[in-house]
């Protein structure tokens, strides 16, 4: 179905919202948004930059053959990194002039030093990493000190709705106030405050936890160094010694994986952010809003300590993924209390160490003094042990009961992961020792978290009363709030099939006149609607299923059973991937009610199902799949439930990756955004409230990009505080590693969500503007097309002159490459692997191409449309985000050096198509290149983010070797793939003549695809 090119409806707004300028007519063509450069940042840069370069050299001189050292140093310079890089329209690159040299130094050398130059630029890169996130920390951080009102009233700040750059707490509330925006509206929006990061697992980070830890700890000898001011000329030596020290014990470890790792390995991996650095980041940032709020709007009510929380697919999400179990999700759930736990636990006593408070010299709350009564008769031998050193301390011995509640829940814990999830809960299990002294558990340990949480509220209050505070207890208290016993809530995901395969076979057990799989659509609708209605199961507890349906129904007994353990909030929702109609979503609930999460007696429903569209035609047709669902009573009757006494809530999801493999990133980007607008003016007038979750993967071609300008290009108005966004497992590391980084991410992802719930400048409204999207994305989505899906040879090209096939030898991730085994057409590949081999190979192409060619029609219709289009980039979030991320991408693109991979690795046969390919693919991203820097009004790439375009100019130059080092490796391992090891070397092939082995060829391939995984800061 093509796109209608009718206009949208204006947009009803539910809240008021402060209105700015920003319509179709109100800004001249040649006025430009001030990119609001921060200079401080290219000069950091560049000063600190040269602390890496002499590291690295040095490393490389003390690890490596002299001769090798120096060819390796002669192998960078050859890529131009020492000088300014040219990248304007038409310029010469680096490649070309250098690559014959570079070419014959790699050719020079064996196998072993090929490795080693892998190893060398790889970690090159991740130096200039950790150099780079040290230099955004001490940004943000420099920013915070310089913020005065006097500097946020500069009347040549952009106006709020035009911002680009990300903004704090205290600057967006002291401009919102100049705004004259009413304390009772923000008040309003801040109780309604609902942001959740979903942590995933896919792409696993391609980077070892072992030379994380590495990375972790040259990250903090760096910062050492460089704030060493005071320190004297020995121990700058000193530390200088111990830097170059761990560089090389670090260049001594394996980067490779050593095993596939396993679900639980990557559970380990996403969970280390929080027990380094999210548990204690997350009270900072409610004092900081907290405080933001105080000089701006004393009087308005902060946002509950929970307004920002987590989720995570890893260990949950089975879409395509065998390896995800029941057994593993319970696991996780474990897994996740237990270092919770001992978080508590740890604080708890510190805490106990500090409220020495005594009875003699303070006053105590009556309710405290009841509680400890009661915790005397629970808990007689703690009684015994500590009333007489506490006697007079009540706040130490309240919290000795707590700590032994913890400790009791913490075995409890312990018991459960050790068995089955199918294990009866009893209670009353105990341990050899008789620790428990043959007592039930239940009736000793926290049986909810709100029992915890009522404790410390408990200590809080006595003190309060009595004028005391305590901001260690006030910190625990947060993190409770935040976090509670489960740490991140468990999303369940599965692909919609596998639910009407279990019906279908269900109803062929139950002997139906007509079969699930042989019902239409309105039969099926039916059918589910009469089954969600009665109490009469449809499950045979005698009946024996296939291994596909007894997975299927045992998923949903485990939900029942992990909410009965750990509280509904362990795991709520449960995403249907590929979810194309009603029935699709009606299917899940019917089998969530005969585990019990749904009671069709009083329609109440413990689970939130949320479809997940996907492709263009999925998201052209959720507005009516949710309409239909909508005005089904029974349906808006167990949304009500699951809401509490609030509005009824729909989450659904909507994915950037399938439909930009599906229709190219103008497309995509265009139908997510009409179908947010259609369905955010569909929950409105069905009096449902709607939190959309945005699956954005890592890289631009599955939606990532600066969190903050996509947020800012939602359409205006419709986040109305509520927000879901998917955090990528590449990206964890760029954004959760350091402390102030973490900050700075979780702060600015709150302004942007406020500031489009509360700035409004109706532009997503305009006709025209609206009309003229559609007519891009339709052309984009042809042209897309007509290369992705229609050129018969695409394939080919693509497994050809990409890693493709070696990115699935990484042992980087738990899921297969591949959605089905043995299946090597473009619908079954995975969109992230999809996306990692065009950028490895420097085409990038799902990013951007189809983007030029959409421009080029509209302007050969009408040439006078460039201005229209200048207005856009000015005026109009969705479109100067959508322009800013094809900019960003085209800067990364090396077309000299991905046609190397054309002429190197294609295959004879294929000589002539793939040289067309590479044609069209160059053509398009000349046209796309000339257009987006008319429309931005930039001579250059990224002129508008100096600091960006200096990076991503060093890299583009040091990465140059890496690319012709992963052919020449690559050509080798496909020429023994296809011969006998001894006769890889051909007089004509151009190699050394030496023989390797396919494994020491395939350990060079992938160290590369590492390195340039490194260098490109993305994989997938």
């Amino acid at each position: 179905m093509e796109p209608s090119s009718a206009p949208s409806a204006p947009m009803r707004q539910p809240l008021p919202a402060i209105e700015t300028p920003g319509g179709a007519n109100d800004a001249p063509a040649s006025r430009s948004i001030q990119p609001q450069p921060a200079p401080q940042v290219t000069q950091l840069l560049g000063e600190r930059l040269d602390l890496v370069e002499d590291l690295w050299q040095t490393v490389l001189r003390s690890e490596c053959p002299p001769q090798q050292a120096e060819r390796l140093l002669r192998l960078k310079a050859l890529s131009g990194s020492d000088g300014p890089a040219d990248r304007r329209p038409g310029a010469p690159t680096e490649t070309a002039v250098a690559a014959d040299a570079i070419v014959q130094l790699i050719r020079e050398m064996d196998l072993a030093e090929a490795i080693s130059a892998a190893r060398a630029f790889s970690l090159y890169f991740q130096l200039v990493n950790i150099l780079e996130q040290h230099i955004e920390e001490d940004s943000y951080l420099a920013s915070l000190k310089a913020q005065h009102p006097s500097s946020l009233s500069d009347p040549f700040v952009p106006p709020l709705a035009s911002q680009t750059q990300p903004a704090t707490f205290r600057e967006l509330f002291t401009r919102l106030r100049g705004l004259g925006l009413p304390p009772a509206r923000l008040e309003q929006l801040l109780r309604e405050l609902d942001i959740r990061l979903v942590f995933t697992a896919h792409p696993t980070e391609i980077v070892r936890h072992t030379v994380r830890h590495k990375q972790r700890r040259v990250a903090a000898l760096i910062q050492k160094l460089q704030q060493s001011d005071l320190l004297n000329l020995d121990d700058r030596h000193s530390l200088r010694l111990q830097l170059e020290e761990e560089i090389r014990l670090w260049w001594r470890t394996d980067e490779l994986h050593q095993f596939k790792p396993s679900v639980l390995d990557e559970v380990d991996y996403a969970l280390h952010y929080f027990q380094q650095v999210l548990f204690e980041a997350m009270p900072q940032l409610r004092q900081r809003i907290h405080g933001a709020l105080q000089a701006s709007y004393p009087d308005v009510v902060p946002p509950q300590d929970a307004f920002c929380t987590f989720g995570s697919w890893v260990g949950s999400d089975r879409d395509g993924n065998p390896s995800v179990t029941p057994e593993i999700t319970w696991r996780t759930a474990c897994y996740q209390r237990q270092l919770m736990l001992e978080r508590y636990i740890s604080a708890v006593q510190g805490l106990r160490d500090q409220l020495s408070i005594s009875m003699q010299w303070s006053q105590v709350s009556a309710p405290l003094l009841e509680s400890l009564e009661m915790d005397r008769l629970r808990f007689p031998e703690i009684y015994e042990e500590r009333a007489a050193r506490y006697r007079l301390e009540p706040y130490r011995l309240k919290l000795s009961y707590t700590l032994e509640r913890l400790r009791l829940t913490h075995l409890r814990n312990q018991q459960l992961a050790a068995s089955s999830w199918e294990s009866p809960i009893d209670g009353s299990t105990s341990t050899d020792d008789g620790i428990l002294g043959g007592q039930p558990v239940q009736d000793l340990h926290y049986t909810a978290v709100a029992e915890f949480r009522n404790d410390l509220e408990l200590i809080g209050d006595s003190l309060e009363a009595t004028g005391l505070s305590c901001e260690p207890l006030q910190k625990l208290v947060s993190q409770v709030h935040i976090f509670g016993f489960t740490l991140a809530s468990l999303d369940i995901r599965q692909e919609s099939t596998r639910h009407s395969d279990a019906l279908d076979e269900l109803s062929r057990y139950l002997q139906l006149p007509l079969a699930y799989g042989e019902m239409d659509e309105e039969q099926r609708i039916a059918w589910l609607l009469e089954e969600l209605r009665t109490r009469r199961p449809l499950v045979s507890a005698a009946a024996r299923w296939s291994a596909a349906t007894t997975e299927t129904l045992d998923v949903f007994r485990l939900l029942q059973r992990l909410q009965q353990e750990f509280g509904s909030r362990i795991c709520r929702t449960y995403i249907i991937s590929m979810n194309h109609t009603v029935s699709d979503l009606l299917e899940v609930l019917l089998l969530a009610k005969e585990a019990g999460l749904v009671d069709p007696k009083t329609q109440h429903s413990n689970l939130l199902v949320v479809p997940l569209f996907e492709t263009v035609e999925d998201l052209q047709g959720a507005p009516a799949v949710m309409e239909r669902l909508f005005n089904e009573p029974f349906y808006r009757q167990l949304l009500a439930s699951s809401n509490g006494a609030g509005q009824p809530l729909q989450e659904l999801m909507l994915g950037y990756s399938d439909s930009n493999k599906d229709s190219g990133f103008l497309s995509s980007n265009w139908e997510i955004h009409r179908a947010q607008i259609a369905l955010q003016q569909l929950a409105i007038d069905h009096g449902v409230a709607l939190r959309i979750f945005h699956g954005r993967g890592g890289s631009v071609g599955r939606g990532g990009g600066p969190a903050y300008q996509a947020i800012l290009a939602q359409p205006s108005g419709t986040l109305n505080g509520r927000i879901k966004i998917t955090e990528q497992g590449e990206v964890l590391a760029s954004k959760y590693s350091l402390p102030e980084l973490a900050l700075y991410n979780l702060e600015t992802v709150t302004t942007a969500v406020l500031q489009n719930s509360l700035v409004t400048s109706h532009v997503d409204d305009t006709p025209s503007w609206n009309a003229l999207m559609v007519r891009l994305a339709a052309s984009s989505r042809q042209h897309y097309r007509s290369l992705v899906h229609d050129n018969p040879d695409l394939v080919a090209f693509f497994q050809q002159v990409t890693p493709i096939e070696e990115i699935s030898k990484l042992q980087i991730s738990s899921r297969p490459a591949r959605r089905k085994s043995g299946a090597k057409d473009l619908s079954s590949l995975r969109a992230i692997p999809w996306v990692f081999g065009w950028t490895q190979s420097r085409f990038l192409l799902p990013s951007w191409f189809g983007v030029g060619a959409a421009l080029q029609e509209e302007l050969d219709r009408d040439p006078e449309q460039l201005e229209l289009l200048q207005r856009l980039y000015q005026r109009w979030p969705f479109f100067r985000m959508l322009i800013s991320k094809v900019e960003m991408t085209l800067s990364k693109v090396d077309l000299d050096l991905a046609h190397h991979y054309v002429q190197a690795l294609g295959r004879p046969s294929h000589r002539e198509s793939f040289e067309a390919i590479f044609q069209v693919i160059a053509s398009e991203f000349v046209l796309t290149r000339d257009l987006v820097l008319k429309i931005s009004g930039h001579g250059r790439l990224l002129d508008g983010d100096p600091g960006l375009q200096l990076s991503v100019d060093l890299r583009n130059r040091t990465i140059i070797p890496l690319g012709f080092l992963q052919v020449a490796l690559l050509r080798r391992l496909r020429d023994q793939n296809r011969q006998p090891p001894m006769s890889e070397a051909s007089s004509d092939s151009g190699d050394d003549g030496r023989t390797y082995s396919r494994s020491e060829l395939l350990r060079g391939a992938l160290l590369t695809i590492n390195g340039i995984a490194a260098g490109m800061r993305n994989t997938g």
